[in-house]
């Protein structure tokens, strides 16, 4: 299946139990996606693959999604997910199209806010 570049997301999550069933249900709402386990591999594919947008775990475990984050260009909407809200707040404070999904996390959730900051994403160009 030839990936759909418009619609396409960076998954950054090393826990195997917890990223598969997000890229299922991102592929099920029409998004392609490429997903990275290591901050390295997160901040590569950010350049190799230009993804409209990211989701990234801050707590990988080798790096830190911080790095992932902070790759990121400024246009493209960031969902961090975590258990510890505190880890992403100097995050959001510092790139206006960053917000935290709250782990555990739903889905739905994460889709609709994803969407929404596509379309806000979209109205500043």
């Amino acid at each position: 299946m030839e990936k759909n570049a418009a619609r396409l997301v960076l998954v950054v999550e090393d826990d195997l139990s917890v990223r598969r069933p997000l890229v299922k249900f991102l592929e099920m709402h029409e998004f392609s996606v490429v997903t990275a386990e290591t901050a390295d591999e997160g901040v590569e594919a950010l350049k190799k693959h230009q993804p409209v947008a990211a989701v990234v775990d801050l707590r990988l475990r080798r790096g830190t999604g911080r790095d992932v984050v902070a790759a990121a260009p400024p246009e493209i909407p960031v969902l961090i997910f975590s258990g510890v809200p505190s880890e992403s707040a100097e995050l959001e404070r510092l790139r206006p199209l960053t917000r935290l999904i709250e782990k555990p996390y739903s889905l739905v959730l994460l889709i609709e806010t994803l969407e929404e900051m596509l379309s806000e994403a979209k109205h500043q160009d």
